[in-house]
């Protein structure tokens, strides 16, 4: 029987199955794919400022009492931008790549900010650049992040704390948003934060997912699923993230693991409607309003089968597991199956 649960997330992530996440990374980079999740080695994500704000706005909306697990309060008033932030996530993955089994760093401080200093693209001298990290917040940053990244903690500060606070508190108060976010157990309703639904199949392949906020109502009988985003562009959301981010897979995903639970009949949400998706949308900034992106059956079929916006191609969640079948089954991850059966033959047009 498939069942919705609900763990911690690091219990969730230690499940060895697929998800919306790393579907979506086969999509976009085998080459990622393969080492994270095939080889199990450690791949850094890089992180940008407005998933990191949305992590944040998550964990203090949906479960404040894992923020400890999840993030850790820098001493700096702000963490570095820009150039110099490049340079520190740099000096970073150098310091990392140079420290051997025993957790001995190999190369000299030196050496690593020469290396980083190439790598984060500076066009002032090395000499200003260290002029300007060393005895800074961005070098108490670096020694902030070599310290807790390893126990898979993200770094924060006090002025990311106070924004994301203000954005959870528009979310409760907008009018567009209030009606969801503020919504709790009662007789016809049932909330459900960081809902998790682990082995269910689509195309004969095992998923797993973990959902922000599933609402059920038991007098319409009807399930909805709601996806919290916090980015740079709130009107911008179709093109700049539900495509080139391929949200896409998430929503298929998500529909497809309530599905099963409502056709399962030991659920005690069987026989219910399952909805499709919503994504709710805050602005990382918090100036722009909040906006509820609603989706239909013919956006499920686009992302199952596939499809074209603009003239261009945006793969689903179908091809892709075969694909990712066919990647697996004959260890080839250096180029696609479409690609290899044409013996590396493509028409310039595609």
């Amino acid at each position: 029987m498939i069942k919705g649960v609900t763990k911690t997330e690091a219990q969730y992530r230690a499940v060895k199955m697929d998800s919306s996440s790393s579907l979506k990374d086969f999509s976009v980079d085998r080459k990622k794919y393969y080492k994270k999740y095939i080889k199990g080695e450690k791949v850094e994500d890089k992180d940008n400022l407005s998933a990191t704000m949305g992590r944040i706005v998550e964990t203090l909306l949906l479960e404040p009492e894992e923020f400890d697990n999840r993030f850790y309060m820098s001493a700096c008033m702000s963490t570095p931008t820009g150039l110099m932030l490049d340079f520190v996530e740099a000096l970073y993955r150098v310091t990392a790549e140079s420290t051997n089994g025993a957790g001995e760093v190999t190369k000299t401080m030196a050496e690593m900010t020469q290396e980083a200093y190439v790598l984060s693209g500076f066009k002032i001298k090395y000499e200003a650049v260290i002029a300007k990290f060393l005895d800074s917040d961005a070098q108490i940053y670096y020694d902030e992040i070599r310290k807790v990244r390893t126990n898979n903690l993200t770094v924060v500060n006090t002025q990311d704390i106070s924004n994301a606070e203000r954005i959870v508190e528009e979310l409760k108060t907008n009018f567009v948003t209030k009606g969801i976010v503020n919504l709790v157990n009662s007789s016809r309703y049932t909330i459900l934060n960081q809902f998790q639904v682990e082995g269910y199949e689509i195309d004969g392949h095992l998923f797993k997912s973990m959902m922000d906020k599933v609402v059920i109502d038991h007098d319409e009988h009807t399930i909805q699923i709601y996806d919290l985003k916090c980015v740079w562009a709130v009107e911008g959301f179709y093109e700049e993230y539900y495509l080139y981010r391929r949200a896409y897979i998430q929503a298929y995903l998500y529909w497809s693991a309530m599905i099963h639970l409502a056709r399962d009949l030991n659920n005690e949400y069987y026989g219910y409607t399952v909805l499709y998706p919503q994504f709710m949308i805050c602005d990382s900034t918090n100036y722009f309003n909040p906006l509820i992106y609603t989706l239909d059956l013919d956006d499920m079929q686009d992302a199952y089968a596939g499809f074209e916006h603009k003239g261009r191609k945006y793969p689903g969640v179908k091809s892709l597991i075969q694909d990712l079948h066919w990647a697996v089954e004959n260890d080839v991850w250096n180029m696609s199956r479409e690609n290899y059966v044409n013996n590396g033959r493509i028409n310039i047009k595609g």
